[in-house]
């Protein structure tokens, strides 16, 4: 069944209202705020049963006409949304469904290849002779929340079960209902990582024959590449996932300038990245205590519209100085044999920039609002109604129309000194798409998650957001939650023990030289390096210890901060540098032409006195979010296994070709990605679903050696 089959499916079970009037007022909604119209693409072809499959369904364009229509059933968007804090809505959600008994198999079966690409029967389902052979017609069948049926190269999966555990959401999943998932994980190839099809395998319920398998796979057709508008990015910008994509800088570039420049600063999309018409753009802020315009009745509506145009003219422009991190940096640290991370993109270290942002301050827009902020921030009024949360939706959408959000408490919000501000500048300039243009949200320490790109909709609410990315991505979950066990079948029984993150713990690492790095060592006597360091909710960065010994030992390097900034208001990184004295045997072993290493480790301490841990594993979280980042647990290179043990991949230092310069980059810098086999190289990879860099790590293993 090709997208356009599945959607009329979903019609006929959403209401009568035509497919074509759906689709109508779809694009009339992307056109009303300049948007670009998403092209989903289907292809014509014909069954061997002759009943053709052709994706004439224009009228059903996107499954995102089709989600959204109204219906007496429940809308599986709502569905989600409402289960991710009601455990109660999610149990009888469950009691609905009833998935057929299915049989497992272990993860990481010697049959099941996910590690070999030169064998052909790479990333393939293992032969099953113990499954029956389900007709694809069958399959077609369960394409809604009662049972959802896909296919896979042959292989037949239930996953019903998993509706809600979707990181992308349910209607994410009935939009490929009954389909092959191939089709689809070629644009999100992060799918094609070997611990996902190990898990997903354990699902299987059947095999198709080989002719339903080539028909499976023609009839689901092309479901279109609504990211084929996405601005260029830079060389220098690696991805860790080309679609959506989520890009981290060449670490070692992170200290040429205290300013992250725009082109460097890593990009973090959960979607495509919208194409706002600025004239076009509107701002809509509602909630409790919102006074509104008066209609032409002479009533208020508890909302208020800001063009672009207003939020430039009408309020005092404020720059605030601000390091963003993403919450999921150094995810790919986490990710090992025992211990797999099901959410992406796997960053390695560099998910971490800094930028001059220019904007208006949301308490401005709150006071234009009707709020008292100044009484309501000194304790004089309490919050209208109750309000602790500021609710934030962008414009951008995936096919199925759901749009990207997320929450922070309400009272940073109106604090005169917490510098939240609405971005229309970046460095000076207009905010570049990748980040947001023509407006997002700058929460000033808080994690990267909550500062909401092309910002549409401001809520002020007395509940956090109901997005999956606010109440299921970015939760901190305790090490023995695990996503195999816990998540997949959504919510897990203690949703109350993982707390929302919202400002993120102290952390350092170094960038200069990065791992694997070739510097000339020449007559050198000491050895020099250098990082950034940077702590959350505002707190300072005190001191940054350095070690080239693995921890052994200690001493406080040089800190540099070109900005003030107030106590508790640090909002900003700070880089940190130390030559050491090369060790008698290190420089005995190079006068000799003999191979010797460094080990370089840092760890910083904030002020208020919290410092990095030495391991890792006691913060281990099933998101791979935001946790106490070890000084000592060495970064390994993707794909090394062993994520806790300490391993760091080896870079070499000759000292016959210079004094203490890099006189070349780092080798192998990037991670093969499921099935796209390419040769790893520096440099950025045309092919899609690489995982991004691996660069320099906070700890490092430096071979130095002369000839």
């Amino acid at each position: 069944m090709s997208l356009a089959a599945a959607s009329l499916h979903l019609l006929r079970n959403r209401g009568s209202r035509p497919a074509a009037s759906l689709a109508a007022s779809a694009a009339a909604s992307s056109r009303s705020v300049g948007l670009r119209a998403l092209s989903t693409r289907t292809t014509s072809s014909s069954s061997s049963d002759g009943t053709g499959s052709t994706a004439a369904a224009a009228a059903a364009a996107t499954a995102a006409a089709l989600l959204v229509a109204s219906s007496s059933r429940p809308d599986p968007a709502l569905a989600e949304i409402s289960s991710c804090h009601d455990p109660a809505a999610s149990d009888a959600a469950s009691q609905e469904v009833k998935p057929i008994v299915m049989p497992k198999v272990t993860t990481g079966s010697p049959d099941h290849n996910t590690s070999d690409p030169t064998r052909e029967d790479f990333n393939r389902p293992p032969p099953r002779p113990d499954l029956p052979i389900i007709p694809l017609e069958e399959v077609q069948e369960h394409n809604d929340e009662s049972s959802l049926w896909y296919t896979f190269r042959g292989g037949v999966y239930d996953l019903t079960s998993f509706q809600q555990g979707h990181p992308g959401g349910l209607p994410r999943l009935l939009m490929a209902a009954g389909q092959d998932l191939e089709p689809y994980w070629d644009v999100y190839r992060q799918h094609f990582r070997g611990h996902v099809l190990e898990w997903i395998e354990t699902h299987r319920i059947g095999t198709l024959s080989d002719d339903d398998a080539t028909r499976s796979r023609k009839e689901t057709g092309d479901p279109g590449d609504m990211f084929e508008s996405d601005p260029v990015r830079h060389k220098d910008l690696l991805p860790a996932t080309s679609k959506p994509f989520n890009g981290e800088p060449r670490i070692e570039l992170l200290t040429e300038d205290y300013i992250t420049p725009n082109h460097l600063f890593y990009a973090r999309c959960h979607l495509a990245v919208p194409d706002i018409d600025p004239e076009e753009y509107r701002l809509v802020v509602s909630g409790a205590g919102i006074r509104g315009k008066k209609n032409k009745k002479g009533k208020r509506r508890g909302k208020r519209t800001f063009t672009l145009e207003d939020l430039k003219t009408k309020f005092p422009k404020h720059e605030v100085v601000t390091t963003l991190q993403c919450a999921g940096n150094r995810r790919e640290d986490l990710h090992d044999a025992d211990h797999k991370i099901f959410i992406a993109p796997h960053w390695v270290v560099g998910a971490m920039s800094t930028a001059k942002w220019g904007g208006v301050k949301l308490r401005d827009v709150l006071e234009e609002c009707g709020i008292d902020v100044d009484a309501i921030a000194l304790g004089k009024e309490e919050p209208p109604e109750g309000v602790e949360h500021i609710q934030l939706e962008g414009y951008d959408h995936d096919e199925t129309g759901y749009t990207y959000g997320g929450s922070f408490p309400f009272m940073k919000a109106v604090d005169g000194l917490g510098e939240v501000i609405l971005a229309y500048e970046m460095n000076g300039e207009d905010l570049p798409r990748d980040h947001g243009y023509p407006v997002r949200t700058i929460v000033p320490g808080h994690v990267g998650a909550r500062q909401v790109k092309w910002l549409h909709k401001i809520k002020l609410s007395n509940t956090p957001s109901t997005k999956s990315y606010q109440c299921k991505s970015y939760l901190g979950f305790a090490p023995d939650v695990t996503f195999e066990k816990d998540l997949a079948d959504w919510p897990p029984p203690r949703l109350d023990q993982a707390p929302i993150i919202h400002e993120q713990p102290v952390t350092s690492f170094v960038c200069n030289p990065p791992q694997n790095a070739v510097v000339g060592m020449k007559g050198a006597t000491d050895f020099a390096f250098k990082g950034v360091a940077w702590s959350g909710g505002g707190r300072g960065i005190g001191r940054v210890d350095v070690s080239v010994d693995g921890g052994k030992s200690w001493t406080a390097s040089e800190l540099y901060k070109p900005i003030e900034q107030k106590y508790n208001h640090h909002w900003a990184w700070t880089q940190f540098s130390k030559t050491v004295a090369l060790p008698e045997d290190v420089k005995e072993k190079l006068r000799r032409g003999e191979k010797a290493e460094l080990d370089i480790t840092s760890k910083a301490l904030d002020s208020a006195f919290n410092v990095q841990p030495s391991v890792m594993a006691p913060y281990w979280n099933a998101r791979g979010d935001p946790r106490p980042q070890p000084a000592q647990g060495r970064y390994r290179p993707p794909g090394a296994g062993g994520g806790f043990r300490e391993h760091a991949e080896r870079g070499t230092l000759r000292p016959d070709v210079g004094d203490g310069r890099l006189e070349a980059r780092p080798g192998a810098q990037h991670r093969l990605e499921g099935d796209v086999r390419v040769k790893q190289e520096w440099g950025v990879n045309d092919n899609g679903g690489l995982v991004g860099s691996w660069s320099a790590s906070l700890s490092m293993l430096i071979e130095l050696w002369h000839r």
